[in-house]
């Protein structure tokens, strides 16, 4: 029995992080036979990609080193009081994007179910690597957002009633950070 969720993948002919060499993610099979990625010891579908967490999975959906965009699915509980999720986030994917001049971040959270947040060390570092640019959750559950707000964690992160409620699928990834970045534009305007 595995968890069910199964990363979007209808990006797949524009972009594919396996096949990206500046991705973390370069180098990983993934064997769609055995399933070999787990939250909390439960089997989960094999396409996510291990950050050494026991509580969260992720996945690249895309990612634009000229523009700066990288789209992020994440899968499970984000659990920085007993995972230190954000950290291992942090070391085993974001700070590679990084460092290839990505500086805009679409956390795609509506496979979170639960969010423990904790010390801000970690955000404030993320926070220095993208100063010009921006981190938005898309398609958060609403007690999701009230932990945010909650821990303190919601200066490092935007949202809004319309990204927590755009059809992201239906988008190609260029369009879906245009309309974003002018959420954000809109919301620091404000």
């Amino acid at each position: 029995m595995f968890t069910g969720a199964e990363p979007y993948h209808g990006w797949l002919h524009l972009y594919n992080h396996e096949m990206d060499e500046r991705s973390p993610f370069h180098h990983v099979e993934h064997n769609l036979f055995f399933f070999d990625r787990f939250i909390h010891n439960i089997p989960a579908h094999p396409l996510w990609d291990d950050i050494e967490s026991e509580s969260l999975l992720v996945k690249i959906l895309y990612a634009d080193y000229v523009e700066g965009y990288a789209v992020i699915e994440l899968f499970g509980e984000w659990n920085d009081l007993f995972e230190n999720d954000f950290r291992l986030l942090y070391e085993n994917c974001l700070c590679f994007l990084t460092d290839a001049g990505v500086d805009k971040f679409v956390f795609i959270c509506e496979n979170v179910f639960h969010i423990y947040l904790q010390d801000d060390d970690y955000y404030r570092a993320f926070s220095e690597d993208i100063s010009d640019g921006w981190a938005c959750l898309v398609r958060a559950r609403p007690h999701v957002l009230e932990e945010v707000e909650k821990y303190g964690m919601g200066r490092f992160f935007y949202w809004s009633a319309a990204l927590s409620s755009i059809e992201w699928r239906k988008l190609k990834p260029d369009v879906l950070c245009e309309y974003i970045e002018e959420q954000v534009r809109q919301t620091l305007s404000a």
